[in-house]
């Protein structure tokens, strides 16, 4: 916890205490440091005193002293062997200190060094390089993020087709429909018993008419046509009642079961075809396609053509098929029969051509393939509208469910990043008081940081989406996206944060993995975060040489040319540098910290033994 005591007191108090404070301001604030310091909610407590003339409250007399003393926040460069001075860069880096103290890693080692440094008092200096972007580069990667998540939807074709799916191909129409699935009816149920009928009657008229012979006379001709036209009315009663199923079942009516059941026509959800199992798929691929980085417009364009594919029409809309795949003329034709040649020569002569004619005509051969066509789209129908009507009406509401969350994310991700690249560009890039190495190797890599950016969201959404998933297999579809919006922005704060105080090189908290900044690799993001790291940190020569420096060398320290002199000529050492560099050739006794921000050494440089005055008025006099 920061408290500026510049700024008022503290709101609340933390295992870890960070105060700052003026050194005049200081001297007065016994009440406040006693406060704070005899908590049992704090465990330790760090003081930075800026400006001259250090003095102490009572409250900070004894073994648990630990105070920087930073005498001008502007510095001096500094050899504390040599003793010689320089100019240093005229810039203030108080900021730069309290980020660098408010790393619970480096925290920590600094009470740690102070506990052996006499008094517990010292001035800080370092050579620390930076590791932040550079704020151009940061605002030009935003705005071509931005852009990804928020370009025009992309239309997308690729079928769902997965080995490990099962229902969706199907419900899509992507896959034929199992040959078990498509036996809808049931064995001497009454439609399956008229379509037997027609079918004995159609063949009973054909065997007659083959039977027909050379010789035969009037009433076998009669004979015949009346077989015609009994298997005319037994198709065309077939053909009236799948009509009549056609327009009156629908797949939503609590009633259709019965009514199928009434007609002989099976109605239950295949096995693999629930909620659960249709929301598992649809995960599945979902989740695959954020791991694999695609395009997040072209997964919206998906699942809205999944949910237009999956939709069932209603099988009221395949009515006039019927009447296509049985016309009224074949009817007629059968309910008519033509006569048998009459003249004595098509008779007698010419009596195989005869029989030919008379065959085509009465079509007893078109009448059987129009049976058995209706037979087919009868049980096509019942197998997608009815059987699979529940599961189709699920998939298409949960498709469309998940890409309108989809595309609100990209809604909400693009215009707070558009944000933040606003925010980015005209701010200062990294402070004259740091070496600027990484950051200019930084601006050569917009591409890499880009990709690495894009590939945390897209892990994002995987979180974003996770409470909606149990919502989607109840068919809460409205509850599904309920606090979709509370959790994006979360998120991209919580996002925003880390990539100011720790960096792009550490994973966040919402990526995959076995914890964040472990240096192991968690899929695509990881490769390019690697690389990212490899090529920016892992290589830099500045790194390794502030890693590396004597702690009685040359750095800037934070204190004026006078306050020299109270300063002894030895030092204490915290080397510190991102975990994410850990590798071969480091230093030993390295602080691997969270943050992404810095690497160096900071020196603890002890006060001479009667430098600081202790204040035992309370009140600053």
């Amino acid at each position: 916890m920061l408290l500026d005591l510049r700024k008022g007191e503290p709101e609340r108090l933390g295992g870890r205490m960070l105060v700052v404070a003026g050194t005049e301001l200081l001297a007065g604030s016994q009440q406040v440091l006693q406060d704070v310091l005899s908590s049992r909610l704090v465990r330790s407590v760090l003081v930075v005193a800026v400006g001259p003339d250090l003095r102490l409250p009572p409250a900070l007399d004894g073994e648990g002293r630990r105070v920087l003393w930073v005498g001008d926040p502007c510095g001096i460069l500094w050899n504390a062997d040599t003793g010689e001075a320089a100019h240093g860069p005229g810039v203030s880096s108080e900021t730069i200190l309290i980020d660098l103290l408010s790393q619970p890693e480096v925290f920590d080692e600094v009470v740690d060094e102070l506990g052996d440094i006499p008094y517990g008092t010292a001035s800080p200096g370092w050579r620390i390089v930076a590791g932040r972007i550079d704020p151009e580069v940061l605002a030009q990667a935003f705005h071509e993020v931005a852009e990804r998540f928020d370009g025009p939807v992309q239309p997308d074709t690729a079928a769902f087709s997965s080995p490990l799916a099962d229902a969706l191909p199907m419900l899509s129409g992507t896959v034929d429909l199992p040959a078990d699935l498509l036996d809808a009816l049931v064995p001497e149920g009454r439609t399956e018993r008229l379509y037997r009928r027609a079918a004995e009657q159609i063949d009973r008229a054909t065997r007659a008419l083959d039977d027909l012979g050379y010789f035969h006379g009037a009433p076998v001709l009669a004979a015949i046509a009346d077989e015609v036209v009994a298997a005319g009315r037994a198709l065309a009663e077939f053909r009236e009642a799948v009509a009549r199923l056609f327009a009156e079942i629908d797949h939503t009516d609590e009633a259709a079961a019965d009514r199928l059941a009434e007609y002989g026509v099976k109605f239950a959800t295949p096995a693999g075809m629930g909620h659960r199992e249709i929301v598992g798929e649809l995960r599945t691929d979902v989740e695959s396609a954020l791991a694999e980085r695609k395009s997040l417009t072209r997964l919206v364009s998906r699942l809205r053509l999944l949910a237009d594919h999956s939709a069932p029409i209603g099988s009221a809309a395949f009515v006039d098929d019927l009447w296509r795949i049985c016309p009224d003329e074949l009817l007629n034709a059968l309910h008519a029969p033509a006569p048998f040649p009459a003249g004595l020569i098509d008779r007698f002569v010419l009596w195989r051509r005869s029989r030919a004619w008379w065959r085509e005509q009465l079509a007893l051969g078109h009448a059987r393939t129009a049976l058995d066509e209706l037979r087919s789209r009868l049980e096509r129908v019942a197998a997608s509208e009815w059987m699979l009507g529940e599961a189709r009406m699920h998939t298409s509401d949960a498709a469309r469910t998940l890409a309108a969350s989809l595309g609100e994310i990209c809604v909400r991700v693009a215009g707070t990043l558009n944000d933040w690249s606003k925010a980015e560009a005209g701010q200062a890039a990294a402070a004259a008081a740091l070496d600027e190495e990484v950051t200019v190797r930084l601006r050569d890599r917009g591409g890499q940081l880009r990709e690495v950016i894009t590939g945390d969201l897209l892990d994002a959404v995987t979180g974003w989406l996770e409470p909606g998933w149990t919502s989607l297999e109840h068919g809460d579809y409205r509850d599904a996206q309920a606090g979709l919006e509370r959790r994006v922005d979360e998120t991209l704060r919580q996002y925003r944060y880390h990539l100011v105080h720790k960096g792009v090189q550490e994973r966040p908290g919402f990526g995959p993995g076995d914890g964040p900044g472990d240096g192991r690799g968690d899929g695509a993001a990881s490769g390019g975060r690697q690389e990212l790291v490899d090529a920016v940190w892992r290589q830099s020569q500045q790194v390794v040489r502030a890693l590396e420096v004597p702690p009685s060398g040359q750095m800037l320290q934070l204190c004026g040319d006078r306050d020299l002199a109270a300063l002894l000529r030895q030092a204490y050492a915290v080397r510190f540098a991102p975990r994410a560099v850990r590798g071969q050739g480091n230093p030993p006794g390295v602080v691997w910290t969270r943050s992404g921000q810095y690497a160096g050494t900071l020196r603890l440089v002890p006060l001479r033994p009667g430098t600081v005055e202790e204040n035992w008025s309370g009140d600053g006099t």
